[in-house]
């Protein structure tokens, strides 16, 4: 054979493997189905963004869809499927009535990012037939294919955010190298592995894990989803663990109908801030600074004018089309770029046209119902940091600088040590009586108000003297501070050795065996305060309140817990009634314990009409 007629032949086999490759991508487009999985706002239940996945996975003879990527990664066609499934995803998103204003998640594969012709980094010119801009999409990376990352995608990746794309990193704390990753992409999402929510609300460790997770990545600017949460309790862990975002079947299934879309979904509510609470909130409003922000896709003559237009502005914030914050610039970064090179006002002026979106700086975010203790550890963990972005329903609504945070925090400790019992640094007693009026009012969920009172405290107080007894107190302070925590709870010492603790939603049952836990560990760890023959005689000789000499056992504590339903009012002093009859039930019941619901004759049923 010729080496002409060779040379033929080969060219005709390229091209028959360039058109089946062609008609696979054609095939998969046409036959994939996408369907919606919402990301829901924890506080509010509002519908933050849709993620796009591949609803027919049988259909095209796949089990996950990591295969059809592998594929089509093999056949050399990643980047022009993602392209191409990508413009298919948009057109589903479009059609979703209630997708206006949301944003929509999108899976890309790393391997070979940004390299060659690759139409990846030309997503954008699929958005403006849609009507959608860049800064409502959200990319998401996994860790799966970090290896295969190089500098060519660290600058593919810069590229798209410069661009106005959102990044998140998925499934994170899947892989080794997942920090590595939060360091080199800078998110604005960071979405927690299902490994590290599955059964979160009965693993301490996991939900530290999260909780410290969650605090990196307000630090560094970026939101948490929760994803993949089914039950309940795992929703109200990740809530009180610090994130932002909730998605899987506990909120909603992938639909393909868009029939099925909703604004928001009434399950996923926060529960209503306490009286306390929303003075905090208001507190932190008065302290915000409304700088004036700039467009993401700004020039640098804009910014320019802002500042010279606020002389006494050092900063600004940067936000989207969605007005999402997108971080700071800095004034001094401004003036180093400008004068750097020189003073040739043709130089000058060409500076002065380029976009600014190359200088700006990731700066901590938070939501204005933050605690303010936790605003602090925030700001407190960010070095060279300026202040804290404040928004609401993730929309940015103003600045708080250090010292306006400073101040906030002075303020509430001065508040807190004119109500605190000076021997366990607890809020004192009217610290306990606002939450049973906050209490009292109707919700949506189920109180729980739990009253502690010690047994043969008075004996023990009489053999072994005050300083043992105010040790016996200050013990279960600090074992009630371990045993009752989390949002929508309460620990108060009303006074001597009476406690208090309440939770603003949650299980009875789950409740009462927390609470039982205590009372165990705290007669455990107080026998430690006898003598030895007290201990292992299991009592002491004292003398009673009518001056007789009697045995009393060690020291214990009775536990009385009053429920009111759901949706349901009370007056607080009848509650109060409640609960001094309850302990004496419970002094009397052999395990200490007396709990009780209180029925719809004696509460006030709030109509939901």
């Amino acid at each position: 054979m010729s080496p002409a007629v060779q040379h033929t032949l080969n060219n005709f086999e390229q091209l028959r493997e360039i058109a089946a490759r062609g008609l696979a991508v054609n095939h998969i487009v046409d036959n994939v189905k996408y369907a919606f999985q919402p990301i829901v706002d924890l506080g509010s239940g509002v519908v933050y963004a849709y993620e796009a996945l591949v609803g027919n996975l049988d259909e095209l003879g796949l089990k996950y869809p990591e295969q059809l990527f592998d594929f089509a990664f093999n056949a050399g066609v990643l980047s022009e499927l993602e392209y191409r499934l990508f413009e298919k995803a948009l057109t589903s998103f479009s059609h979703l009535p209630m997708a206006r204003g949301t944003k929509l998640f999108f899976n890309i594969d790393g391997r070979g990012l940004g390299h060659g012709d690759d139409l990846r980094m030309k997503l954008d010119d699929a958005l403006p037939q849609f009507g959608l801009s860049p800064s409502q999409i959200c990319l998401e990376l996994s860790e799966r294919h970090k290896d295969a990352y190089s500098d060519i995608t660290d600058h593919a990746l810069s590229n798209l955010r410069q661009r106005g794309f959102l990044l998140a990193i998925d499934d994170f704390g899947r892989g080794f190298s997942d920090l590595r990753l939060l360091h080199d992409v800078s998110p604005d999402h960071v979405k927690i592995d299902r490994f590290f929510l599955s059964g979160i609300d009965a693993d301490p460790r996991r939900k530290m894990f999260v909780t410290t997770v969650a605090n990196l990545a307000h630090v560094l600017g970026a939101r948490v989803v929760a994803e993949g949460i089914e039950t309940e309790r795992e929703y109200k862990a990740c809530r009180d663990a610090g994130c932002d975002m909730i998605q899987g079947y506990y909120v909603a299934r992938p639909f393909i109908e868009k029939t099925e879309a909703k604004l928001f979904y009434d399950h996923i509510r926060g529960p209503v801030s306490s009286g306390k609470r929303q003075e905090e909130e208001t507190r932190i409003k008065n302290e915000l600074l409304e700088l004036p922000t700039v467009p993401f896709d700004a020039s640098m003559r804009d910014l320019l004018d802002l500042f010279v237009s606020g002389q006494d502005i050092s900063v600004i914030p940067v936000v989207d089309s969605s007005n999402e914050p997108r971080g700071l610039i800095h004034e001094r970064d401004l003036k180093a770029y400008l004068y750097a090179g020189g003073s040739d006002e043709e130089d000058y002026d060409a500076a002065l046209d380029l976009p600014l979106r190359s200088f700006v700086r990731s700066c901590p975010i938070a939501d204005i119902d933050s605690n303010a203790d936790m605003l602090l550890v925030t700001f407190a963990s960010s070095l060279n940091s300026d202040g804290i972005l404040i928004t609401q329903n993730f929309r940015y609504v103003g600045f708080l600088s250090a010292t306006s945070l400073l101040k906030i925090i002075h303020e509430k400790r001065l508040e807190e040590a004119q109500d605190q019992n000076p021997l366990t640094r607890l809020p004192g007693n009217g610290a306990v009586n606002r939450f049973i009026i906050d209490a009292a009012r109707p919700r949506s969920t189920p109180r729980h108000l739990c009253y502690f009172d010690f047994d043969n405290f008075k004996p023990f107080n009489d053999t072994y003297g005050y300083r043992q007894g105010d040790r016996a107190i200050i013990l279960f302070g600090e074992l009630l501070q371990r045993h009752v925590s989390g949002s929508g709870t309460f620990r108060g010492h009303i006074g001597g050795d009476d406690f208090f603790a309440g939770f603003l939603s949650g299980d009875q049952t789950e409740i009462a065996a927390r609470m039982l836990s205590l009372k165990r560990a705290f007669k455990s760890d107080v026998e430690s305060f006898y003598e030895p023959e007290h201990r292992e005689q299991g009592y002491i000789e004292a003398v009673d309140r009518f001056g007789s000499n009697r045995l009393f056992s060690l020291l214990d504590c009775s536990i009385s817990i009053i429920s009111l339903p759901p949706n349901t009012a009370m007056h607080p002093d009848q509650l109060n009634d409640a609960m001094a009859a309850l302990k004496r039930e419970a002094k009397r019941s052999d395990d200490g314990l007396a709990v009780r619901t209180l029925d719809a004759y004696e509460t006030v049923a709030i109509s939901k009409g």
